[in-house]
């Protein structure tokens, strides 16, 4: 009710250009939150505080990466999978709102609506009219510099749409640094470089490199004096700066590109099935990502840098939206005046505890008989049926087209009641500590796909590696993810069987 309370509220404000008064608008929140709730029987779920933390991460990517079976749709299916990395890493590196990255519908209406609040703030509508509010090449920035020592390709993020940018002056906006080489060596798939760099050069993104690999020598060559930090700058082609990152699936090669960004709702129902094949009962939200790196800033960082990395106005929001209800104190070691430990705090903060490793992917033999036999699944079969025969008797393509929305309404139906099965066998689930070896699961089906995917295959080996993008390993990652995101696999899902070097895949040399 109070999420009922403050959409209608910012439907006034953006339909009717109306701004409830504080007033009323507290009088409103109280009595939802006392009298009514004694009147009526309300909701009170409240939104999880628990987070993703750096080992979900692993998790969940090496479950991407390593052991997926999905089969993603498009002209290019595994470049969903390096997009979905390299948003994901987004969001846990900045703190960034699922609709600064992806576009959302919230975003789009706000952009046909342009108030007379973002201009009495002495804001720019300009970029109210932009087609597309989501992260696009102009908001990158590419440079080789001297780094501690060391030269390094350096990527510059600007968040440009956080929540209420139109009346915020541009250097009040956030911008975030990613850097090559990290201090330690850590996984590969944890460096946003390693999937960004790909997908740009996969577009044809810059002016002066056409790979991955001549951008990797360039860093290595490029000979600049240790006074200058910035050696170069790697310059986007024009025409590509207002070109989205992160694209529908049937706008993944760039020249089908018609400016369109993949939805924040799509890119977050992705993402919770992703948490789910990878064991987690509850949804992965970017939220929850977003959640962790705001905890963690909060430790190290003053209020004001922590304020400028979430992209915040109010001190009492963090305290209010993002802390986590467990305790930093460690009681017994705080009275007892003995060292305390802190790792269980982290773990408990973390998704860690809704994740069951032998998590069901689909229902067992005896749920899957009942829910075919439930009154509701067998009259959904019986109109499927009677569709059925009648598009066989059907002859044109307009009234085939009619009977075959209904099919795939009730298609959809079926799946959703099914999903909402498994979920609910999925949390009462008992959690063993043994794995059986022998058992069967979904997830290993990548074991044997994976023998006619050269680069998967490739990939499930190098990414979860700890080294660095220069490194052989490194650069052997990164052209493998070029190939996957401009589609020069050697095979792809169902593509058939093809030969490598002349030979099949069991060893037998082919002949003409």
């Amino acid at each position: 009710m109070e999420g009922f309370r403050r959409r209608f509220e910012s439907a006034l404000r953006l339909r009717r250009d109306y701004d409830m008064p504080n007033h009323i608008s507290t009088t409103i929140r109280d009595y939802i939150a006392n009298d009514l709730k004694e009147t009526v029987p309300l909701c009170e779920d409240e939104m999880p505080k628990d987070s993703v933390s750096p080992n979900d991460l692993m998790i969940i990517l090496t479950h991407l990466w390593c052991r997926d079976f999905k089969e993603y749709r498009g002209k290019y299916p595994d470049r969903s999978r390096v997009q979905l990395s390299a948003s994901l890493l987004l969001y846990c590196f900045t703190s960034a709102r699922t609709g600064e990255v992806h576009e959302s519908t919230a975003r789009r209406e706000l952009s046909r609506k342009k108030t007379s609040l973002s201009t009495s703030h002495g804001g720019d509508d300009g970029d109210l009219e932009a087609r597309v509010l989501a992260a696009c090449y102009k908001h990158f920035i590419l440079t080789i510099e001297w780094v501690d020592g060391i030269k390094m390709l350096v990527l510059t993020y600007s968040r440009v749409y956080v929540k209420g940018y139109w009346k915020k002056k541009k250097w009040q906006l956030p911008i975030h640094g990613f850097y090559e080489i990290y201090k330690t060596e850590i996984p590969l798939f944890f460096n946003l470089l390693t999937f960004f760099l790909p997908m740009a050069c996969a577009d044809r993104a810059f002016m002066d490199y056409t790979s991955v690999g001549e951008i990797m020598d360039a860093a290595e060559n490029m000979q600049g004096d240790n006074d200058e930090k910035i050696i170069a700058k790697l310059e986007f082609r024009p025409e590509m700066e207002d070109i989205p990152i992160f694209r529908p699936y049937d706008e993944q090669a760039v020249e089908d590109s018609t400016g369109r960004s993949r939805g924040a709702d799509s890119f977050g129902k992705e993402l919770a099935e992703l948490g789910h094949r990878a064991g987690y009962t509850e949804n992965i939200t970017g939220r929850a990502c977003r959640r962790w790196a705001l905890m963690e800033a909060d430790k190290s960082h003053s209020e004001t840098a922590r304020m400028k990395f979430a992209g915040h106005v109010n001190k009492g929001t963090f305290g209010r939206s993002y802390a986590h209800p467990l305790s930093e104190v460690d009681g017994p070691a705080t009275y007892l005046g003995i060292p305390g430990r802190h790792e269980h705090i982290q773990n408990r903060r973390s998704m860690g505890i809704h994740r069951h490793p032998q998590l069901w992917q689909s229902l067992p033999a005896k749920a899957e008989f009942e829910f075919q036999e439930r009154p509701d699944i067998i009259e959904l079969d019986r109109q499927m049926q009677c569709l059925t025969d009648e598009l066989s008797k059907l002859q044109g393509p307009i009234s085939k087209k009619e009977v075959q929305l209904g099919q795939h309404r009730i298609y959809n139906e079926k799946q959703r009641l099914y999903i909402q099965e498994l979920r609910t066998l999925q949390r009462t689930q008992r959690r063993t500590s043994v794995i059986q070896p022998t058992a069967t699961y979904e997830q290993t089906l990548f074991y044997y796909t994976r023998k006619v995917m050269p680069e998967r295959d490739l990939l499930a080996q190098l990414l979860p590696r700890n080294d660095f993008l220069r490194s052989p390993t490194g650069r052997a990652a990164l052209e493998a993810l070029e190939a996957i995101c401009a589609g020069r696999s050697a095979s792809t899902y169902g593509a058939g069987m093809q030969y490598v070097n002349g030979e099949c895949l069991c060893g037998r040399l082919l002949t003409a």
